[in-house]
């Protein structure tokens, strides 16, 4: 076990969860970021389909644009970093989420077909759309432009 510069005990567990952190950081913030848009996502859809008695439709086309709306805008400053282009990237950012959003109520529809009721398959939809939309942003709407 080595010794830091203050004399306390590094863990090797700790040093490695620290390289991987430092390695894969954007993702990480991405995931921490895109949970907490998918609470936004998921307690605006429960609200309105089971509280206010709308279809899941509208309830899934109201929670998706509010929890991607503060995706897009702690993304842009906290995460990657980028000011340039907003509107380009926000439109990108829009789109790319338009493809989660199929994804998404894609997913709801076939739970609710198999029996698994919205409810669920709105659960079942957020790792989906996780991963498409990480590979779809990172790649396309923040990645740094070449001058």
């Amino acid at each position: 076990m080595a010794i830091s510069q203050t004399g306390a005990r590094k863990s090797p567990i700790g040093e490695t969860l620290r390289a991987l952190y430092e390695r894969h950081q954007t993702l990480v913030k991405y995931f921490l970021i895109g949970c907490t848009a998918s609470a936004i996502d998921v307690i605006l859809f429960l609200l309105i389909f089971n509280v206010l008695g709308q279809t899941p439709l509208v309830a899934h086309s109201v929670s998706v644009p509010a929890a991607v709306l503060f995706s897009f805008v702690v993304n842009a400053r906290h995460n990657f970093r980028t000011t340039d282009h907003v509107w380009l990237r926000l439109l990108s950012f829009a789109l790319v989420c338009l493809v989660g959003y199929a994804c998404g109520y894609a997913v709801i529809e076939a739970a609710m077909a198999v029996g698994f009721g919205a409810n669920v398959g709105k659960v079942l939809s957020l790792p989906v759309v996780f991963i498409v939309q990480y590979i779809l942003n990172s790649r396309i709407t923040f990645r740094r432009r070449v001058a």
